[in-house]
Parts: C-alpha cells; sequence; structure tokens
C-alpha cells in the first residue's frame, strides 16, 4: 500500500511541467466564443495536462534510449537522483522559467475574454488571475491523480493476471498489462455506454410525452383527424410542428397579397420502422393532400429530436402565399450532438430517402402541373440533406430539380459545404466562392443576404456564421491548422485566436457546448433564417417591404414554448 500511495504521489515530471505551461498558455488564448470561468478553467486544466503527458513521455523516451546507450551516467541525468547541485537547480529552474510567462500573460487573456463578451455581446463574469491559476492547479492536479490511479489500477491487475496459468511463464508479463488495459477500457466504455442510454431513454420519453400537448392538427395537416398518420405517435416536434400553421390571414396580413391555407405533413419515427418506410408513408400523406397540385412542395430536414425551426416553416408558408406543403420526416428524439457523435447515419439515410423518393413520385407527375420544389436544411437537418448527393457535384446539378435550396448553419462535416470549401475558386474559407458565384452563394450576416440580388434562377444559398462552431469544428483541428484560421479572419472571429495542436480542438469543442448567442452570432440565425428564405425563394410579386415585415413578424410567431 505504502508503494502504490508513493506511486500516485511521486514527483512531476520536470519536463512535463516545463511543456504543459505551453498547454496552459494555449487554453487561454480566445476561441471563437467567449467562456464562462469554468469553461475557460476546464480548457486550461485539459491543456495543462495533455501537454504535461507529452513532456512526460518524451522525457521516459529519452531516458529509456539513454539508459540503453549508456545507463550510467545519462539515463540518471534524466530520471535519476540529480547529480549534483547544478543539475538540481537547472530541474527547478527551467520549468519556473517557462511557466513565469504563462503566469503573466494570465491577465492578459482575461482582457482578452472581455473584449470577446463585449463584441459578440456575451456577456460572463470576468475571472480572476488567481482564479484562473488556481482552479487550473486544482483540475489539473484532480486529472493528473486520476491518470495515476487508472495506472496504478491497471499495473495491479496485470500483477495479478500474470500470476494465472500459462501468463506465468518468464517474458509473458505483458500479456498480462495488456489484458489489464483492455479490461479497463472495456469498463469504461461500459459506464458511458449505460449513462448515454439512460440519457437516450430519456429523451425518448420526452418524444412519447403529450404532456402540455393538447391535439389541434389543423384540417389536412398528419395527425389530423383525416390523416392516417395518430397525432400521438408524431413525436413531440412533430406535434408542436402539425398544430401551428400558418393561418391564411396571418400570411396576408404580412404578405400583402392574397393567401391560402398551407399544409404541413410530419412522419414520427415511431410510424415507420426503417428511413424508405417513413418516406414512403410521407409520398402517401402528399398524395392524400393533393401536394403535387399546389404551387410549392418544400422538403425540410428536421434536426436530431425531429425539430424543425418554426421560424424556417412559418418564414416557407408566408413567402409563397400558404400555397406550399412542407414535409419532413423524424429519425431520432436526441438532440444533434448526441445523433452526430454516435449515429450520424441516421440523419443522412433518412434524409437521402426522402429526398430520393419525393423526387421520384414529383417525376412521375406531368412536369407542367407539379409544384416548384424548395429544399431547408438547418444545422443537422443541413448535414443530412446534404448527404442526397455527392461531394464532386456542381451547384447547377445540385439545383436540378430542386431549384431553391437554404443550407444554414451547415455542420463542418456537410458533404457539400466540405467540398465548396475545399474547391473554391475565390475568396476565403469562412466565405468561399463557388463556382462562378451565380447559382450558391455564402452569407455570414442579415445585412449580406438582404443586399444580395434575390434568386432569379437556381439557387444554393448556405448561411454560416465564421464563429459558429458547429461549422468549423472537426477531429482535425486537434492536429492541423484549418484554412478558416488563415488571415483574413471572419466577421466575429477573435484576432488573437490562433491555432494550437491538440488544444484548438478542444477549444472549439468546448464552444459547442457553450452553444448561441445573441441573433447572428454562433449557431444563432433567428436574424437571417427569414430572409435567406424570402431571398432564395423569391416569388413572382414579393419585394423587399414584404422581407421587412417578415423580419419583423417572425420573432412573435415562435409557437415552441419548450
Amino acid at each position: 500500500m505504502a508503494r502504490q500511495r508513493s506511486a500516485l504521489l511521486r514527483p512531476l515530471s520536470w519536463v512535463g511541467l516545463t511543456v504543459a505551461a505551453f498547454g496552459y498558455l494555449a487554453g487561454l488564448t480566445p476561441s471563437l466564443l467567449p467562456r464562462p470561468l469554468l469553461f475557460l478553467i476546464a480548457l486550461t486544466a485539459l491543456g495543462t495536462v495533455l501537454w504535461y503527458a507529452i513532456g512526460a513521455t518524451a522525457q521516459w523516451l529519452v531516458t529509456a534510449i539513454c539508459r540503453r546507450i549508456s545507463p550510467a551516467p545519462l539515463g540518471r541525468a534524466m530520471d535519476g537522483p540529480p547529480q549534483g547541485t547544478r543539475w538540481r537547480r537547472l530541474r527547478f529552474v527551467v520549468p519556473v522559467l517557462a511557466w513565469l510567462p504563462a503566469v503573466a500573460f494570465t491577465p492578459i487573456a482575461v482582457t482578452w475574454q472581455a473584449e470577446q463578451q463585449s463584441a459578440l455581446a456575451m456577456p460572463h463574469p470576468l475571472p480572476s488571475t488567481f482564479a484562473v491559476l488556481g482552479g487550473t492547479a486544482v483540475l489539473a492536479g484532480l486529472f493528473l491523480l486520476i491518470g495515476r490511479t487508472i495506472r496504478l489500477l491497471s499495473g495491479w491487475l496485470g500483477r495479478v493476471l500474470s500470476h494465472l496459468g500459462p501468463l506465468r511463464r518468464p517474458g509473458r508479463g505483458w500479456i498480462g498489462q495488456a489484458i489489464a488495459a483492455g479490461v479497463l477500457v472495456l469498463v469504461g466504455y461500459l459506464i458511458v455506454h449505460g449513462a448515454l442510454m439512460g440519457v437516450i431513454a430519456s429523451y425518448a420519453a420526452t418524444n412519447e410525452s403529450t404532456e402540455g400537448q393538447v391535439p389541434a392538427a389543423a384540417a389536412g395537416n398528419s395527425g389530423s383527424p383525416g390523416s392516417p398518420l395518430g397525432w400521438e405517435t408524431l413525436g413531440r416536434q412533430g406535434r408542436f410542428f402539425v398544430d401551428n400553421p400558418m393561418t391564411p390571414a396571418d400570411i396576408s396580413e404580412i404578405s400583402g397579397s392574397p393567401a391560402v391555407a398551407p399544409v404541413r405533413i410530419y412522419v414520427g419515427m415511431q410510424q415507420g420502422r426503417t428511413p424508405q418506410e417513413r418516406s414512403d408513408l410521407a409520398v402517401a400523406e402528399l398524395d392524400r393532400v393533393s401536394a403535387w397540385s399546389r404551387e410549392y412542395l418544400a422538403i425540410v430536414g428536421v434536426t436530431g429530436t425531429g425539430w424543425v425551426d418554426p421560424d424556417a416553416a412559418n418564414a416557407l408558408e408566408i413567402v409563397t402565399g400558404g400555397d406550399v406543403t412542407t414535409v419532413t420526416a423524424q429519425y431520432s428524439a436526441v438532440p444533434s450532438w448526441i445523433g452526430f457523435l454516435l449515429d450520424s447515419r441516421s440523419t443522412t439515410e433518412q434524409n437521402r430517402a426522402l429526398i430520393d423518393t419525393v423526387l421520384r413520385a414529383w417525376q412521375a407527375k406531368p412536369a407542367d402541373s407539379r409544384p416548384q420544389l424548395i429544399l431547408f436544411g438547418e444545422s443537422l437537418g443541413s448535414f443530412g440533406t446534404q448527404a442526397a448527393w455527392q461531394a464532386d457535384e456542381p451547384p447547377l446539378t445540385v439545383t436540378d430539380p430542386i431549384s431553391r435550396i437554404i443550407w444554414v448553419g451547415p455542420p463542418a462535416e456537410s458533404v457539400l459545404w466540405r467540398s465548396y470549401q475545399a474547391n473554391r475558386t475565390g475568396g476565403p474559407a469562412w466565405q468561399p466562392v463557388i463556382g462562378d458565384g451565380t447559382v450558391a452563394q455564402v452569407f455570414t450576416s442579415t445585412a449580406e443576404v438582404l443586399t444580395a440580388s434575390p434568386a432569379t434562377g437556381p439557387r444554393i444559398t448556405f448561411v454560416a456564421h465564421p464563429n459558429d462552431p458547429v461549422v468549423y469544428w472537426t477531429p482535425s483541428l486537434f492536429i492541423r491548422k484549418p484554412d478558416w484560421l488563415s488571415p483574413p479572419l471572419g466577421p466575429g472571429v477573435d484576432v488573437h485566436m490562433r491555432w494550437f495542436p491538440l488544444v484548438t480542438g478542444l477549444q472549439v469543442g468546448m464552444d459547442l457546448i457553450v452553444g448561441g448567442g445573441p441573433a447572428e452570432v454562433a449557431h444563432n440565425y433567428t436574424a437571417e433564417t427569414g430572409p435567406a428564405i424570402a431571398q432564395t425563394v423569391n416569388p413572382p410579386g414579393w419585394t423587399p417591404q414584404a422581407t421587412e415585415r417578415l423580419m419583423a413578424a417572425l420573432p412573435g410567431l415562435d409557437y415552441q414554448p419548450d
């Protein structure tokens, strides 16, 4: 037991401590969004521990090599007892010299946080230098202690296994260690998996619950008395969607033109076992409501919980004068970040099936009487709907036959968004010029959307904030500097932001948890969704004044209290 305690409390690696100062300093630098104190401390602690591990590992490797070359004195010089007063001082002075600038940088970093909060209108209580340093030391120490405990457990279990059966033979001790490590990994996996299953079960229960909801699906909508799709099994988000369509009177008041009653078709994940079954049900519903005789048919990709942005649904109905059927299908009940991490195939398979099935039905109708197609996807809905195409398909191919497409806040791994950024013909990565720039356009703000020429032909509209972590976080951030951090930086991105190995991936990943900010910041697209739909669909008779009325009306039309 004394041996285990000494292993837990053994001196820190002096090389690791020296390198850890870089991880701490990098963790302090700005990311896409300002961070609350706890998030900031978590990042500095993680950066410190990660780079400590790199330094300690490097010291161990050099020590091992030195001992093999010359067991004494090179090996002991790196890892063994200090060789005299001079070496002892050096092992103390080097980490101190490394940490002095890191400590001195802390108040500067706090000032940068204040400036970023002000610029993005995202106020948080500002931490003190002492709070950051003290919190980082405590949390980093805890992480280190946990790591050493896991290592001790692995070693103990490995020694136990090495005394069993054939593993007792000389030279086979490493097998016991490997089995022990595997057992610990498996136990960790089971713990995390069990926790996630519990979270998923809670969201599934929420999806099925009708608490606070009363059947009110408008005539013709899914879940109404004339629909074979039961209201109770539409899912919570589906019930909100079908129960709150725009009325012709409300549409006319905003658009300034006569309107008809729109129709909303929604297939819940419980109503079909597979993506294709749900897509077939959606087309059957389109047949039931004679959607093919309307002026417009809008396909919408939902987010992880099955949510349809009320601003998007309402704007589509207002802009089209209500002469539109909006159709979508649910594939999950968990938030988008869980769905993306655990099962991103669900959204791609469901949206691909829905788009393909609707297109086949649409193409079977007479060309002179079928509706004009619109596609809308936001966040994970954008990711899923883009999967209906291959990465190398140009905008003109993508818009045939869906001539009006709006993709808002596309995740970084979205197939077309990623391809168009990589193969841009001009502009920075955060606002790439796609092809000749006439069909596909990228907007970063409401002002850009409003000043752009409304579509007169096929159009793909991307709306993506340069400081939206959903749009720019990828695993490659841990090991490679992204194009979007090359000058010039996008609007809203802090001028002090830099890329650091490992740390920037953590920072932008933490920004995903911080979430959205006010309008036009991060993953909040409430200001751009309405005008982006208006400019892209651009029906006959639509005016800039109508767009202004639309933007003013949408905040009061949000029908979803939870």
